[in-house]
């Protein structure tokens, strides 16, 4: 019988256990990069899930992700990091994991099985038409996830599915299909490894072309972030000196007026107005600071 790659095992694994403890793990890190290069010839289709995705953020609609186990994982640390790292606001973000919030610490994977509940759980997320959902399934078989796509498609809800095996039902279903052609695991079906490290390139680098197009990333900075903790507003300041050209102090000031909003902070140093008056301004550039630099 012919295994799909995510579960086939690899010829290098036979006599691991013999070899030192650096042989092993130059093996894992050089199967870890092999992983990586599989992103490479999935730009196009990156490129085109990440013009969807725009899309769906300019709109003022609703993204959601999707995933069981370590996949469902790597979707919800994206889903997670983009508020605090683009400023994408959470109230608009869903996150669809099988078992819900109680089965992150254990995993039980048989949750993963259940299409009905994926198919719950979207009908409760209040995602519809206009929205995006992200499904992440390295086998792209998974029962739950294709559960959540099958409701999306009903409530003309788009898709992007991120897969590491070819002609996969997840990837068939799904608006945008992203494949990772990933190698064999060096442990056969941990897809923690070499998939997982392929499908958290992609996210990264489909969220972060996003953030850039709609000016959430600028000059290298996240000028879309609210500085509310000490690190955040070190890092702030210093965004506000290189985009602005002001002084430390300047900068401080102008960051407290704003209540940590860096871009508001920016418009308000480079025009020389009100807290108010910064917000007309960037609205008029629908958020984009890029425009007034």
């Amino acid at each position: 019988m012919t295994l799909p790659t995510t579960e086939d095992r690899d010829p290098l694994a036979i006599g691991l256990s013999n070899r030192s403890d650096e042989e092993v793990l130059s093996l894992l890190l050089e199967r870890q990069m092999e992983a990586l290069k599989a992103v490479g010839p999935a730009l196009p289709q990156i490129v085109n899930a990440a013009a969807a995705l725009q899309k769906t953020a300019q709109n003022g609609n609703k993204i959601g992700y999707s995933g069981a186990g370590s996949a469902g994982l790597t979707a919800l640390s994206d889903c997670l990091e983009l508020p605090g790292t683009f400023g994408f606001p959470a109230d608009r973000m869903r996150m669809l994991y099988a078992g819900g919030v109680e089965n992150l610490l254990h995993l039980a994977g048989a949750h993963e099985d259940d299409i009905a509940l994926g198919i719950q759980d979207f009908d409760q997320s209040g995602l519809g038409d206009g929205d995006i959902l992200i499904g992440v399934s390295a086998s792209g078989t998974t029962p739950y996830t294709l559960g959540t796509f099958q409701a999306a498609a009903k409530a003309g809800t788009e898709t992007i599915a991120i897969v590491n095996n070819p002609d996969t039902p997840l990837a068939k279903q799904s608006n945008y299909p992203v494949l990772l052609n990933t190698p064999v695991e060096i442990i056969a079906g941990s897809t923690r490894m070499g998939a997982a490290s392929a499908q958290k390139a992609a996210l990264n680098m489909l969220s972060t072309l996003v953030a850039l197009r709609l000016g959430h990333a600028v000059r290298g900075h996240m000028v879309n972030l609210v500085a509310d903790n000490e690190k955040l507003r070190s890092r702030a300041q210093r965004m506000l000196q290189d985009l602005t050209g002001c002084t430390e102090e300047t900068a401080a000031n102008a960051l407290n007026q704003a209540n940590g909003r860096v871009k508001i902070a920016a418009v308000m140093i480079r025009e020389d107005v009100s807290v108010d008056k910064a917000e007309d301004i960037l609205n008029r550039y629908d958020g984009n600071l890029r425009a007034l630099l």
